[in-house]
C-alpha cells in the first residue's frame, strides 16, 4: 500500500503532521483530534509530577511531542515502523529532541524501570497493565477506548477482560471509569504495588485514569477496602477518583502558565472536576433517574440548589450530591 499523504493540524503549542484521511481509523497511523483534550490533561498531570514518561504507544507522536514542548522528558515507543517515522517527523517539525524505541510495548516496558508509563493503545489496555505495574516506579496512566466492555454492553467481555460483573447503569461513564480504576488497583495488589487513582476523565470514546504507585502490602490492603458495588456492578473502585491538590495545581498551571491548550473544553472540564472532588459519591443522571421514578424532570438549576449539588464533567445532564439516592428520589417525586 502506498504511503498516505499527510496534512498539518494545529494542536495547542504544536503543529502536527497527521494522516490526511476523512476518518481517524482510516489512517496508517491513528490520530484522533478528540483526544486533544486528553493530551492537554496529560501535559498538566506530567508537568505537575516532573517525571520522565514512556509513551508506550506513541502513534503519530502527538502526545510525546506536545509533552516535550511543555518541558516533560519523554521516550516514545511504537512497534510500527510508520508510526515511529511519523513521530520522528513530528519531533523534527517542532524542533524537539525525542528519543524513540522500535519495539513491542511490553518489551520496552520490561527493558528497565520507568518513572512514569503512559498506556494508550487502540482498544483495551488490559494486556499491558501487569507489566507496567512491574516496571513503573511512580506514575501510571491507563487509557481505554473499549468502552462497550466497561459500560455493561458486553458483560462477558467485562468479566473476561477486566474481572468485574457489569450492568448498564444510568451513570455508566463514571461506573466504567471506576471499573477500570478497580481493575488496576486489583492488578497492583497482586504485586504489592498500591495503585492509587489521582486523576480521571472521560470524553466521548475514551476513559483515562492516572495512578500514583507505592510499594507495600498495607497500602494495597487500604486501597482494596475501597472496592465496592454500585447498582449491581462489582467489584469497582468506590474511593476518590481525584487528588485534590493535583487538580488544583493542574488548574493553576493551565491558567497561569498560559499554556496553548489543544481543546476548548480543557479548562471547562478542569473547572467541573474541581467542583466534583468534594463529592465522592457517583453522579446521578437527572433525566434517566426521573424516567425511572416516573417523575417530571426538574430544571437543573433547581436541582443544584435544593440538593446542594454540583455538575459533573461526565455529562451535562448529571449532578453530584452528598444526599443518598433515597433522598434524591424522594425530592424528585415530591
Amino acid at each position: 500500500m502506498a504511503t498516505q499523504n499527510l496534512k498539518t493540524v494545529r494542536e495547542g503549542e504544536s503543529e502536527l503532521l497527521v494522516p490526511d484521511v476523512a476518518k481517524p481509523e482510516e489512517g496508517e497511523v491513528f490520530y484522533h483530534p478528540d483526544q486533544a483534550l486528553a493530551r492537554d490533561m496529560s501535559i498538566l498531570v506530567y508537568r505537575a509530577y516532573g517525571y520522565e514518561v514512556l509513551d508506550a504507544f506513541a502513534g503519530t507522536g502527538a502526545r510525546s511531542v506536545r509533552l516535550v514542548r511543555n518541558g516533560v522528558r519523554v521516550v516514545a515507543n511504537d512497534i510500527s515502523d510508520r508510526a515511529l517515522e511519523m513521530t520522528r517527523q513530528n519531533a523534527t517539525h517542532n524542533g524537539v529532541e525525542l528519543p524513540t524505541i522500535h519495539n513491542r510495548a511490553e518489551k520496552t516496558i520490561h527493558s528497565r524501570l520507568w518513572e512514569a508509563v503512559d498506556l494508550d493503545p487502540f482498544g483495551t489496555p488490559a494486556p499491558w497493565v501487569h507489566c507496567a505495574l512491574l516496571n513503573t516506579k511512580k506514575l501510571l496512566a491507563v487509557c481505554a477506548t473499549d468502552t462497550a466492555a466497561l459500560t455493561g454492553t458486553y458483560p462477558r467481555v467485562s468479566r473476561r477482560r477486566y474481572g468485574f460483573h457489569s450492568v448498564r447503569t444510568p451513570n455508566y461513564p463514571e461506573v466504567a471509569t471506576r471499573a477500570l480504576a478497580g481493575f488496576v488497583v486489583r492488578e497492583g495488589a497482586k504485586l504489592e504495588v498500591a495503585a492509587e487513582p489521582v486523576f480521571a476523565h472521560v470524553y466521548r470514546h475514551y476513559i483515562r485514569v492516572y495512578f500514583e504507585l507505592h510499594k507495600g502490602a498495607g497500602r494495597c490492603d487500604a486501597l482494596l477496602k475501597q472496592m465496592g458495588e454500585h447498582r449491581g456492578v462489582h467489584p469497582i473502585w468506590m474511593g476518590q477518583l481525584w487528588k485534590k491538590e493535583l487538580v488544583r495545581q493542574m488548574q493553576e498551571d493551565a491558567r497561569e502558565a498560559g499554556l496553548a491548550l489543544g481543546s476548548k473544553l480543557t479548562l471547562k472540564h478542569l473547572d467541573l472536576i474541581t467542583g466534583e472532588v468534594d463529592f465522592p459519591q457517583p453522579y446521578f443522571h437527572l433525566h434517566k433517574l426521573c424516567k425511572e421514578l416516573g417523575a417530571p424532570v426538574r430544571p437543573m438549576a433547581e436541582v443544584l440548589e435544593k440538593l446542594d449539588a454540583v455538575r459533573t464533567h461526565f455529562t451535562p445532564l448529571g449532578f453530584r450530591t452528598r444526599k443518598s439516592e433515597d433522598e434524591v428520589s424522594a425530592w424528585l417525586k415530591s
